[in-house]
């Protein structure tokens, strides 16, 4: 019996769906909810997940991190997925348009990492395993839409439209999990759009793309474009490989409207080394766009509700910061509902204080990032990474997932987006960012590749 089982029987929780009952409803059973779940089950919580979709389902967001392995490991979680055949990724290499500079950033030389590596996911597959995971710790699922929201005393009530028809669930705290779709954060009016990230991304599935040799065969390669776009190649199990283009949102609505596989080829011919990986490769499924896709909330939490994962905020996805995000939120939703279920709304002010404070902190270090990787002489920067001062380790840390570092490594990345300041007018470091690098003087020209 698995570790979830054994606590599920100990804990001899009553059927969760008598009477329409529980203590914590879960929205969602993507990654946040699934931990979400599994968190609360494991706490010995009455949990119920609603889904409207069918698992497995195809899903963007392939690429993990090597300090998400933390969480599986709490969750219960880990030895399956590392079983599951998933490949392996120990870096992730950043590459000019032209593939002449390359910068590695290994993850083995990242700060508490174990394993050195992370997972490239089938999403279909991770998803429909951590909600079967979710199921063997005891949570109860339930097909179909959640419609309504209604606050009742000591607790919420939510219309879920069944198969069936219309049915009511009452619990005592609601995890929202659904995604984009925001069941709990569009009610309540807490999204706000990131209108400095209104990008736009167009990806796909293919075969044929090569790999690099060796243990670099399963990292991700992002691959600049010249307008401060960006292409990302996943690898996936059976030679399968995610490819995907994000661009201004601006400049998707100012190019082809309506074909996205045109999009698609224009925004890789202004790469050469994304137009030679993909000369001979075959696509195997059909493509999908996303757009305007960054966004945070106000408030990640109510009374009794809390918003986990995509339900809450999601970032441009450059850094594969999604799926760990969600999860992490998932676990700390759970864990906050539960002192909601256990002390009521007046006993859990702190820990849902705690809750939306974490959340808050985590979006905005994640941002810095991003943002910092769209501005051309910080990017010029991500490419000519600093080993002084231990400087290089830090970014590559964050970059594994370390979201939660000390005074020193805080400080150390506070001296990178300065040095990053700095290049806008001095040529630091080589030029190889942005439409005018190749006009603008430089100090050196670029190795063709750089390990940190």
């Amino acid at each position: 019996m698995s570790d979830c089982a054994t606590e599920a029987a100990a804990n001899k929780r009553p059927a969760a769906l008598a009477g329409g009952a529980c203590d914590v409803l879960v929205v969602g059973a993507g990654p946040a909810g699934s931990a979400a779940a599994a968190a609360a089950a494991r706490a010995g919580l009455r949990c119920v997940v609603v889904e409207a979709e069918a698992f497995p389902r195809f899903h963007i967001g392939e690429s993990l991190l090597p300090l998400g392995d933390a969480v599986f490991r709490q969750l219960g979680v880990s030895e399956r997925l590392h079983a599951a055949g998933f490949v392996q990724k120990r870096g992730a290499q950043l590459r000019t348009p032209d593939g002449a500079h390359t910068v590695l950033f290994d993850f083995q030389t990242a700060k508490q990492v174990d394993p050195p590596y992370a997972l490239q996911v089938p999403r279909a597959q991770f998803d429909a395993l951590l909600l079967d995971h979710a199921q063997v710790c005891g949570e109860r699922r339930l097909a179909g839409r959640a419609i309504a929201l209604r606050d009742v005393v000591d607790g919420v009530e939510v219309d879920v439209a069944t198969a069936e028809g219309v049915t009511t669930l009452c619990a005592k705290a609601l995890v929202d999990a659904s995604g984009r779709a925001g069941f709990v954060a569009r009610r309540h009016g807490v999204r706000i759009a990131d209108e400095e990230l209104r990008k736009a991304s167009v990806y796909a599935h293919f075969r044929g793309v090569p790999v690099d040799p060796g243990e670099r065969a399963g990292d991700t390669r992002i691959v600049a474009l010249p307008d401060l776009g960006w292409m990302w190649f996943i690898p996936l199990p059976d030679g399968v490989m995610s490819v995907g283009a994000v661009l201004d949102l601006d400049t998707w609505r100012g190019r082809t409207k309506g074909d996205p596989a045109q999009l698609f080829a224009d925004a890789a011919a202004t790469s050469p080394y994304a137009a030679s990986l993909l000369a001979a490769a075959e696509r195997v499924g059909d493509f999908h766009v996303e757009s305007g896709f960054s966004y945070r909330a106000s408030a990640y939490c109510g009374d009794r509700w809390f918003l986990a994962g995509d339900a809450g905020s999601f970032l441009d996805p450059i850094f594969s910061t999604g799926v760990q995000m969600a999860l992490r939120s998932g676990i700390e939703a759970a864990a906050a509902a539960g002192e909601v279920v256990r002390r009521g709304v007046a006993g859990s002010a702190g820990a849902r204080a705690r809750f939306d404070r974490t959340l808050q902190a985590r979006y905005r270090f994640a941002r810095r990032f991003v943002t910092g990787f769209y501005d051309p002489a910080t990017r010029d920067i991500f490419f000519a990474p600093r080993r002084m001062f231990g400087i290089a380790r830090a970014v590559t840390t964050v970059l594994a997932g370390g979201f939660d570092l000390g005074w020193l490594d805080r400080l150390r990345l506070q001296v990178f987006f300065a040095i990053g300041r700095l290049q806008r007018r001095y040529d630091l470091v080589p030029r190889v960012s942005g439409p005018d690098a190749a006009a603008r003087p430089t100090m050196a020209a670029p190795m063709p590749m750089e390990r940190v």
